[in-house]
């Protein structure tokens, strides 16, 4: 028996100094987890907030009602500005123009090539975003003859712009 207390004791010991150590541990675990969280959110907070007031309000645009113009008033029109429903709030206010010159010619190259049908707009200019040397914008391409089968499609357009003027071009879509 003296020779089992001589064992047991300073195994039990050590067996309460290992699960003592083993706690502490995963108490300093938890306390680094929310100390990162809490420097995270500090420096991603106002991003998040304004993503999620952006999608808050992407849910609930503002709409009103429009009455139909008079087909003769239509037709005589002059064409409507490309970007008139598009979100342009992280697009670059000098690019602007170049992006809504780019539609415009797009729509004329699709009125020239396909009888009319209409005068609705065929291209629409959802979003516009830019950096100091590109601009990206999706544009809505309606059907443009009754062979289409009345189908849209959405484009991604991107434009290197240099000195003002466009460089290049690309679409995807």
């Amino acid at each position: 028996m003296d020779h089992l207390l001589d064992i047991g004791l300073p195994g039990l010991v050590f067996l309460g100094l290992c699960a003592w150590l083993i706690r502490k541990v995963v108490k300093a675990a938890r306390t680094e987890r929310d100390l990162e969280e809490e420097r995270l959110e500090g420096m991603f907070g106002e991003e998040l907030r304004a993503a999620r007031a952006r999608a808050a309000a992407s849910q609930r645009p503002d709409l009103i009602t429009v009455a139909p113009p008079e087909p003769e008033a239509a037709a005589e029109a002059p064409p409507r500005d490309p970007l008139a429903g598009a979100d342009v709030r992280e697009a670059n206010p000098a690019h602007l123009p170049l992006v809504a010159g780019m539609a415009r010619e797009r729509e004329q190259l699709l009125r020239a090539h396909v009888e009319p049908i209409g005068p609705g707009r065929r291209v629409e200019v959802l979003w516009v975003r830019s950096n100091a040397t590109h601009a990206v914008w999706c544009e809505r391409r309606h059907a443009t003859a009754p062979a289409a089968g009345g189908t849209t499609r959405e484009v991604i357009c991107v434009a290197r712009i240099q000195d003002g003027a466009v460089v290049e071009r690309w679409s995807f879509g």
